[in-house]
């Protein structure tokens, strides 16, 4: 009588074997191996990655992939999962790239992950699993993974830095007005199209131009702003001031256009200051 394994025994077997039957087959695992991450788009809300792959197939035939799975998990934190179809195909003993592209809003970054909203930078772990379709075989799916850091980009900030009067004379007086400007981003910013307007005790200030300004990555750049009035237009605030008698209230406010020094920057943003408090000229 002819006797028969039992089913459990011979799915096992056949599990145990499949790495056999493939090397008998003359299959092998494609190679898929992480180049670099691009910046495709870059603004002070979001950013747009690829991240790129290499596949070296060296099998005789041609293999295709159609599907790559991915998780990105930020500071541990799982912010993004989701699938990118796009089908490459890849000939016997050949290379191919492939590229997954992703968005991080960092508005959607700051509300998710608090750990990220006073840092400079964050860390980011992509997790990838490519589905390789090999004639015969069958498919498999090949993961990867990829860690990085990137920046967490911020508006510039604007400070008052305080008043001086430079000269005086019958004809009015000249005045500079100070401002700090801190670019906290790790690149270059430019302010432009900038619109200021002041006032010291409740007096309007006239005449206040500011050009284009560059600060660098981490700087703090000192803008001096000088402008001249009528002896009469400041009245006893400017003999006050010049005594160093007392406090007088300030006001600042205005706004200009940040671009990032970076070459997939776009979307320009208007950045608006409103400035107060209580300052006293020394001599």
């Amino acid at each position: 009588m002819k006797r028969t394994l039992p089913l459990v025994i011979l799915l096992l077997l056949f599990a145990g074997s499949c790495s056999t039957v493939q090397r008998l087959a003359g299959y092998q695992e494609p190679d898929i191996r992480y180049t670099d991450v691009s910046v495709e788009g870059i603004s002070l809300d979001q950013i747009d990655l690829k991240f790129h792959f290499e596949v070296d197939n060296p099998n005789r035939v041609g293999i295709n992939l159609e599907e790559y799975a991915y998780s990105l998990l930020i500071n541990e934190y799982n912010f993004l999962s989701g699938s990118h179809r796009e089908k490459l195909e890849i000939a016997s003993r050949g290379t191919g790239s492939i590229a997954l592209p992703l968005t991080i809003s960092y508005r959607e970054l700051y509300e998710s992950v608090s750990s990220v909203v006073r840092a400079d930078s964050f860390q980011y772990t992509l997790n990838t699993e490519m589905g390789v379709d090999i004639p015969v075989y069958g498919k498999m799916m090949i993961p990867v993974s990829v860690e990085g850091s990137l920046p967490r980009l911020r508006m510039p900030e604007v400070a008052f830095s305080g008043f001086d009067v430079n000269s005086l004379s019958f004809s009015g007086v000249d005045m500079t007005l100070t401002l700090n400007v801190t670019n906290p981003n790790p690149m270059g910013i430019k302010l432009s199209d900038l619109n200021l307007a002041a006032s010291i005790g409740g007096h309007d200030l006239a005449g206040l131009d500011v050009a284009d300004l560059s600060v660098g990555s981490g700087e703090n750049l000192s803008v001096p702003v000088r402008f001249s009035m009528g002896l009469g237009g400041l009245g006893s605030t400017l003999i006050d001031m010049l005594r160093g008698s007392r406090d007088f209230n300030y006001e600042v406010k205005g706004d200009g256009l940040v671009e990032l020094d970076h070459p997939a920057f776009r979307d320009m943003k208007r950045l608006p200051f409103h400035l107060t408090g209580n300052y006293r000229v020394t001599n």
